[in-house]
């Protein structure tokens, strides 16, 4: 699934409607799809009494076509108007025309908010509602929410009733997912067409709630003309990036990973991340890590085949160690870097290993930080290198020199796209979302995730993950985005059963297994 800005949404609205479809059809089409959305969330639609809030254009053009569709069903209707009806757009006029019957009947309830003492009467309107519609801006807005629009969205914010936001919640900028004064809090967003990136990105994406997308018949041909490379990594993406496996499958078809992590502090890291990779389904996992770390991993983890490495007088991996790591087991992939610690000699083993490593290689914290102000060098290595790199800012400053905005969202892309320019390295940038950045330019936005995520050993989690996925033959592409979704799919499953504050790295390690069946059955 394609992510765009609202620029790109109105440009391809526009071809869409110069050489395919009326602009009414589309209107139709999308009150449609919010409909379907209502009678599917608040069944019986038949019962329900829904407030709808309308600005002017055609998002209001949108929540006018869903007010007929819910009275046609026999549910009571409210509509708020924050302009007289002869200020919509065009096509919302015609969608206000056509409730004209409705009128006359009385069958619809009309409060007009550009009169004075309207309060009262909208308050008695919630009381009475099941649901609010936010039909008010859209994707349009770019300047702070006027204060006509800032009162009424307080009073729909305080109504206590679930809202379902048209396109984006009112307030939420679509490009950049800022809080432009104030935004409506939706329970359910129903975005058209595509997914606006102002709603995967916070702010914003605290306001959207559920994102469901309504399909409103946009032709392929227009969407590929407007040359997209943001996508959405969700569940459906994951799974086509799952690896197969045949019945006859052994271990080590099923791929060998070798994982070079841990220390004589850090061994939790080296841990979490070899059984996260062993939960991907990966047929062989084998952990190089210094001897003083071999009975606490043996003894938590007997699936792991544990590799004894000599150690500094600290209990990082010796230098001495590189020989021995590169010759001793078969691996179809490398992981590297958990709890590794930054001492000179396990610093210089981890600039070798890479550069003489012979299969395709996941560089993360440690690993990452060893190439501190070398960043040329990691570059120059991965020119015609499989490589994936999986910073967090943090990490990815001491990296590069370079500090990544969070916002807005399409400078932070950009950002992560030149940092990996004329290389074949992956990069996934951690954070609130998670981005993979891949070297034909194109990056994917993980829909998943939550604060619980936000935990010690969480990376080395998803180290694992996409190190196993790499094994299994899927390439640094897939293996980074199956790998990004599982572990915070995982995270989900984690927070339901323990809660969000109290769930640890451990309890979405366990849940590795679960997050893969789900993704396997196709439960989306």
């Amino acid at each position: 699934m394609q992510v765009v800005t609202g620029k790109e949404m109105r440009r391809i609205d526009e071809v869409t409607i110069n050489r395919y479809v009326a602009g009414i059809t589309l209107m139709e089409r999308a009150g449609q799809r919010i409909f379907e959305v209502i009678c599917r969330e608040f069944d019986p639609v038949e019962e329900l009494t829904v407030s709808i809030f309308l600005g002017r254009g055609n998002n209001a053009g949108d929540g006018l076509v869903v007010a007929r569709l819910l009275l046609e069903k026999s549910a009571r209707v409210h509509l708020h108007y924050l302009h007289e009806p002869k200020d919509f757009s065009p096509d919302a006029f015609k969608n206000y025309s056509k409730l004209s019957n409705y009128r006359r009947q009385k069958m619809v309830a009309e409060n007009f908010l550009y009169l004075a003492d309207w309060e009262q009467k909208v308050a008695k309107s919630l009381e009475e509602s099941d649901i609010i519609v936010d039909a008010l801006l859209g994707t349009g807005i770019a300047k702070p929410v006027k204060e006509s629009y800032a009162a009424v969205i307080k009073v729909m914010n305080d109504g206590l009733v679930p809202i379902v936001a048209v396109d984006m919640p009112s307030g939420v900028h679509a490009d950049t997912g800022e809080i432009m004064g104030t935004a409506v809090d939706a329970d359910l967003t129903v975005t058209l067409g595509l997914i606006k990136i102002g709603a995967l990105f916070y702010p914003g994406r605290a306001f959207v709630g559920d994102l469901i997308v309504g399909d409103i018949g946009i032709p392929p041909e227009v969407i590929e003309a407007e040359g997209i490379s943001v996508h959405l990594l969700d569940i459906e993406q994951a799974f086509a990036d799952l690896p197969g496996h045949q019945m006859t499958a052994h271990k080590f078809s099923r791929g060998s990973l070798l994982i070079i992590a841990g220390s004589r502090r850090y061994a939790g890291a080296a841990f979490l991340a070899s059984v996260s990779a062993l939960r991907t389904g990966c047929g062989i996992v084998y952990l190089a890590g210094p001897e003083s770390i071999r009975s606490s991993i043996q003894s938590a983890a007997p699936e792991i085949i544990f590799v004894s490495q000599p150690e500094t007088a600290s209990g990082s991996i010796a230098f001495s160690a590189l020989e021995n790591v590169l010759e001793e087991v078969r691996f179809d992939a490398i992981a590297i870097g958990p709890g590794l610690t930054t001492e000179g000699e396990t610093v210089r083993l981890v600039q070798e290993l890479v550069a003489r490593c012979p299969t395709p290689v996941l560089i993360d914290a440690d690993g990452i930080n060893a190439f501190e102000g070398a960043y040329q060098k990691l570059m120059a290595l991965a020119k015609d290198r499989e490589v994936i790199v999986s910073p967090h800012s943090g990490e990815l400053k001491r990296l590069t020199g370079t500090e990544i905005p969070e916002s807005p969202p399409t400078e932070r892309i950009d950002r992560l796209r030149s940092l990996i320019e004329g290389t074949d390295m992956t990069l996934v940038h951690k954070g609130a979302p998670t981005i993979v950045v891949h070297p034909n330019g194109h990056a994917y936005v993980n829909a998943c995730g939550h604060p619980g995520q936000a935990t010690a050993g969480s990376g080395d989690v998803l180290t694992g993950a996409i190190a196993g996925f790499l094994a299994q033959g899927c390439g640094p592409a897939r293996a980074a985005r199956a790998g990004v979704y599982l572990h915070s799919h995982a995270a989900d499953i984690a927070s339901f059963d323990v809660g969000e504050r109290g769930m640890i790295a451990g309890d979405c390690m366990d849940a590795l297994g679960s997050a893969l069946r789900e993704v396997e059955m196709g439960e989306w």
